[in-house]
């Protein structure tokens, strides 16, 4: 777990007022104060963080001779919070020395798969950069990442062994982030299930993710139907594996936060608002089609193939509209044209009004649609039809400059706005 810089300054600002206040005892203890400093190591601070139940051995009234910051430190880190908590250092200050020394000890193991060859990739720059798999290189990466996990799970442990408690996620707690809902590439989203249960998952799941890089390793980009077919197993038996470790109910929660279908899902969102209702809804009718709404080139389809593959994105849009209605569907089919998405970030990154972005798409839509009728219309010269479009142009050109204004219009005419220059074509 990282250590936010929020934690670094604080445990510098202390260190140094812990040095402060070790000095002016110094000065104390040399006039001859021992009883004071006696006295004082008697009230040793114990808050609800000191699992030990503080010094009961006779170390406070050993500690109050003279001493320096030498004194202090120990191997062995119960014994030197002890030492902290028998000289009234505050608890914080406590925490932020131990965690530092914690971090310091463990810090190799934790930097080391960033550091080794194998997972730092190529350094040799001067030369082509080689996109060969190499099954070694993987499973060596992946060994180095699991004694990463391995070592920063001992961290955790140890930390709460001497705190009771895990203090870095606690301070991060503070801090407005959440420390149990970090998304790990091999395992997903565990954060639903009760702690107990995220060790064997989590281990289930990282033997799992090492069969999924082993079969992208010897796939190497021949993302063909074979391949495709492999993965769809793969995933199945990754599912049906978790009913040893979890109820139904938690196995179809995994799938909504971390499969395929949901990961897909997830991507194509673009700032849709889904109520969780919507959201299970629209999963369910996404595995019902699965990838037969794709074409897939290189499968070589034949004309009724991909006839067929038109007919299953309407029959898939149909279901959406009625699972989640006609205007939540509509809204989900336009979140995936780039051409709203651009509008979208265009509106965010200038403040404009929230619906600015939906209005000019749909000016788009509707000129669009009277273009497509005029070239229809098989009554009209190729000058009248022309002046139509022509006007067509100028009125949706107007709409859409009322919109964003003179300046922003003239940028997005240029970059993402060549639609209306074609209306009149």
């Amino acid at each position: 777990m990282r250590i936010s810089v929020f934690i670094i300054l604080s445990l510098a600002v202390n260190v140094m007022l812990a040095a402060i206040f070790f000095h002016k005892h110094d000065i104390a203890a040399g006039a001859g104060n021992s009883g004071a400093a006696s006295a004082t190591a008697a009230g040793a601070n114990t808050t609800p963080a000191d699992n030990s139940g503080g010094p009961t051995d006779g170390s406070v009234t050993a500690m109050a001779g003279k001493f320096s910051w030498r004194d202090l430190p120990a191997q062995e880190l119960k014994e030197y919070i002890l030492k902290l908590r028998a000289v009234n250092c505050p608890e914080v200050t406590v925490q932020d020395l131990i965690i530092g020394e914690v971090n310091r000890r463990f810090a190799t193991r934790i930097n080391a798969p960033w550091q080794d060859p194998a997972v730092a990739g190529q350094n040799d720059y001067w030369k082509p950069f080689q996109r060969k798999p190499d099954p070694e290189k993987s499973k060596k990466q992946r060994a180095l990442f699991k004694l990463r996990t391995a070592a920063e799970k001992e961290k955790t442990a140890l930390l709460v062994e001497l705190f009771g408690f895990d203090v870095e996620k606690e301070r991060l707690k503070q801090e407005g982030y959440d420390p149990d809902n970090n998304w790990n590439y091999a395992t997903g989203d565990l954060s639903y299930l009760p702690e107990a249960k995220r060790g064997p998952v989590e281990k289930y799941l990282e033997e799992c993710q090492d069969k999924m890089q082993e079969f992208y390793t010897r796939v190497s980009g021949s993302w063909d139907a074979d391949a495709r077919a492999e993965q769809k197993k793969l995933e199945a038996e990754k599912l049906a594996g978790l009913a040893q470790f979890l109820t139904p109910d938690e196995v179809r929660e995994y799938a909504l936060r971390n499969s395929a279908t949901a990961q897909q899902i997830t991507s194509e969102l673009h700032g849709v608002d889904l109520t969780r209702e919507q959201y299970e809804a629209m999963y369910d009718i996404r595995q019902k089609y699965g990838d037969s709404i794709y074409n897939y080139g290189n499968d070589g389809n034949t004309p009724e193939q991909i006839k067929q593959i038109e007919q299953n994105k309407k029959d898939l849009q149909a279901d959406l509209a009625t699972a989640l209605g006609p205007d939540k569907q509509a809204e989900l089919e336009r979140a995936q044209d780039y051409q709203y998405q651009q509008l979208k970030g265009l509106a965010r990154r200038n403040d404009l009004p929230p619906d600015t972005a939906n209005k000019i798409y749909d000016f788009k839509l509707a000129s669009e649609q009277a273009v497509e009728a005029l070239k229809a219309n098989e009554d009209l010269t190729a000058d009248q039809r022309q002046a139509a479009l022509k006007q067509i142009q100028t009125e949706t050109q107007k709409s859409v400059q009322d919109a964003l204004g003179n300046k922003l219009f003239q940028r997005y005419k240029n970059n993402g706005g060549w639609w209306i220059n074609n209306l009149a074509h």
